[in-house]
């Protein structure tokens, strides 16, 4: 192989590594949000069970800049054609709106009164699986949840 034929494929390869890293940099600089829901009995500091159980939408950043989470909300059916559910009055102890999601740090912990979930499914008829949480960023972009409402029909 000759020395032009050899520099020409160093500098390929050195390309397409250059590219590769100017795409992954691209893909990280932004917000990269994720939500996922969870079922959550509440238990305080003195081990006391708490009256209520909720639903967890938990909010993380894996991106390099800030996120702010300025409302919350449940999708209830469809995306297109059903309705939300949203929380009116939250519990005290969760993250107030709006809140930030920074990067690589604390979730922002929003809850849902499964009562209220409940009444929804008793009243419309739609089945919790069909129930998926929903955030809403201060750019006005919808995240929905990875999963949908962790519960059993």
């Amino acid at each position: 192989m000759s020395i032009e034929a050899l520099a020409g494929v160093i500098g390929t390869v050195v390309a397409i590594i250059a590219l590769a890293w100017q795409v992954a940099v691209h893909r990280n600089s932004g917000h990269r949000v994720r939500v996922q829901s969870s079922y959550i009995m509440p238990v305080f500091d003195d081990m006391e069970i708490g009256d209520e159980d909720f639903i967890q939408v938990e909010v993380t950043n894996r991106g390099g800049k800030p996120a702010t989470v300025t409302n919350y909300a449940v999708g209830l059916g469809n995306r297109k054609k059903g309705s939300n559910m949203f929380v009116l009055r939250p519990p005290a102890w969760a993250s107030p709106l709006p809140a930030v999601a920074e990067p690589g740090g604390a979730p922002v912990r929003l809850l849902v009164p499964v009562a209220d979930l409940q009444k929804a499914r008793d009243s419309k008829g739609i089945p919790f699986h069909q129930m998926t949480p929903w955030i809403q960023l201060g750019d006005g972009r919808k995240v929905y949840s990875s999963n949908s409402v962790p519960m059993k029909d």
